[in-house]
């Protein structure tokens, strides 16, 4: 199958998914493994985006960063497909991107490119470490030109142990893909 109909047909598993009895349970196990990860609990700075509908809310893992004074640095996206990552703290000043995504207003300082570890987003992700983002690029772009550890979180239908969609040669992998302990059916049937 392309990336473009899985994508679509991904979007659509994840959303039904989210609004189940199913979906917080699963989330706060992930919250968990995430919390008691070494890489996570040793590194000073994450790089981390701010959640949308149908993602895994990341503002309980901003909270967690903070508590343990972690800095948090969120991407700043630019029409050429970069980012940056840029000091996101309580008093951080947010706009709206054309993807409907919340940024920093101002990025042109507190900049850390790449923060030590970078919690990645995905609407999929393999038992070989790919991972299927939402079709811009950015995270694969900003991988390519600024290595760092990569961590992401995986719902039980979010994860495949093989990997259904096409990778190409710009797909960067994910360094360690934490998964839900819930009834995993790991082709998502």
């Amino acid at each position: 199958m392309d990336k473009v109909s899985f994508r679509k047909k991904q979007i659509d598993l994840v959303s039904e998914f989210m609004k189940s009895d199913k979906a917080q349970k699963e989330i706060n196990d992930l919250y968990m493994q995430l919390f008691d990860d070494l890489d996570f609990q040793n590194t000073p700075s994450i790089g981390i985006t701010l959640s949308m509908n149908d993602e895994i809310p990341t503002f309980p893992i901003i909270n967690q960063c903070w508590e343990m004074g972690k800095d948090v640095y969120i991407p700043k996206t630019f029409a050429n497909y970069s980012m940056r990552f840029v000091q996101y703290t309580k008093d951080t000043e947010l706009i709206e991107s054309s993807f409907g995504v919340r940024e920093p207003k101002n990025y042109e300082n507190n900049i850390m490119d790449p923060p030590d570890l970078l919690i990645v987003p995905g609407l999929a992700y393999s038992q070989s470490k790919n991972r299927l983002g939402f079709g811009a690029g950015y995270f694969d772009r900003y991988l390519a030109k600024h290595p760092t550890k990569t961590i992401s979180l995986a719902s039980s239908r979010q994860f495949y142990t093989d990997t259904p969609w096409p990778i190409y040669v710009l797909d960067k992998p994910i360094d360690k893909i934490l998964v839900s302990k819930g009834d995993v059916d790991a082709n998502n049937q």
